[in-house]
């Protein structure tokens, strides 16, 4: 039985990636569900975690943990860009567990999970600015060195056709310029609300895979996606629109900057682990922009080494068949199939 703890701002991408483990609750155990600040604040998101876990009838099995409120040393979060709306999940409308979060912080579950467990047996997924973890990381590096791996979304390491924005997101012109992130030209969101954290992440010497935005663009909510999700969820109606809301949240800052869908991105971490084949990578060395003055402030960098410590995600072989996987999962845990 693979042990894993998800450590995110527990929105609709989250349930998407819980899902891929939850149908196959068999062969993965999620041991707890912790969270921090990033598209919401982080009071919102522990509400959020607990209506994610609800919607998947997980809420009673699965315990979840309030953490970082903002980036290491720092005492409010910085300015986002409300991709995911104001409350992290779009316009859709969940009900909220009864079920209240765990009263233990979340580095403390974290650590005392992995210091109990045998070496290499907890997976981390960590989808969200990386405050909890490089918390982890420097309170106890002995500890958190007995992970089998960190599965990570974040960072940007081969540039992306988009386009330029205002601070209101209008497009400047239709002039096609590179981007490396979508909350700047040059960073992306996760790693660049919280960089020295994500820093210490990359910096440890714990095995990791990394899953940047040039990966995660390669899987969009099209129209004919969109189609077959209504499809799998007919008899559903009210929780398919709860789910195309979740899962459009950021098509509005998607569509103004990249020209395309709303961007799937945190399910490629767990997609990955139940079907390898779908994807490919290459080994090296991921570094990340911590000055805070210039404008590639969270700007991720990868050179490449074959024996690397780090594994970049870098091609979905088949992103009809990745979704697929996805909407399986998902009918299967949200219907209770």
């Amino acid at each position: 039985m693979h042990k894993v703890i998800i450590d995110s701002d527990w929105g609709g991408d989250v349930l998407q990636l819980t899902s891929i483990l939850a149908a196959r609750s068999d062969q993965y155990e999620i041991l707890g569900a912790t969270v921090t600040f990033g598209n919401a604040s982080l009071a919102q998101n522990v509400l959020n975690a607990g209506a994610m876990l609800k919607l998947m009838h997980l809420d009673e099995q699965v315990p979840y943990f309030a953490g970082a409120v903002a980036p290491s040393g720092q005492n409010s979060p910085p300015e986002g860009d409300c991709a995911h709306g104001k409350t992290g999940l779009g316009n859709a409308v969940v009900q909220h567990s009864t079920v209240p979060p765990a009263n233990q912080h979340a580095v403390d579950f974290i650590l005392e999970q992995v210091e109990k467990a045998p070496e290499k047996a907890i997976t981390l997924i960590a989808t969200a600015p990386l405050t909890n973890i490089a918390n982890a990381i420097r309170q106890a590096p002995v500890v958190m060195a007995k992970l089998k791996e960190i599965r990570i979304m974040g960072g940007c390491v081969q540039p992306l056709n988009g386009y330029r924005v205002d601070a209101q997101n209008n497009r400047l012109s239709e002039n096609i310029i590179e981007r490396y992130g979508n909350i700047t030209e040059h960073a992306e969101f996760n790693f660049q609300q919280a960089p020295h954290d994500a820093a210490t992440v990359m910096g440890s010497s714990i095995p990791l895979a990394l899953f940047p935005m040039d990966c995660t663009h390669q899987m969009t909510l099209t129209p004919s996606r969109q189609a077959k999700l209504k499809s799998v969820f007919a008899t559903r109606p009210d929780l398919c629109k709860q789910l195309l809301d979740l899962m459009t949240g950021p098509s509005h800052i998607d569509e103004r900057k990249f020209g395309i869908d709303s961007t799937l991105h945190d399910a490629h971490t767990t997609l990955s682990m139940v079907s390898p084949r779908l994807y490919t990578g290459t080994r090296g060395v991921i570094s990340v922009s911590v000055a805070p003055d210039e404008p590639y402030h969270g700007r991720s960098t990868l050179i490449k080494k074959a024996n690397g410590p780090h594994w970049i995600a870098g091609k979905i072989t088949n992103p009809e068949e990745a979704y697929d996987h996805l909407l399986d999962a998902m009918r299967h845990v949200l219907v209770k199939i």
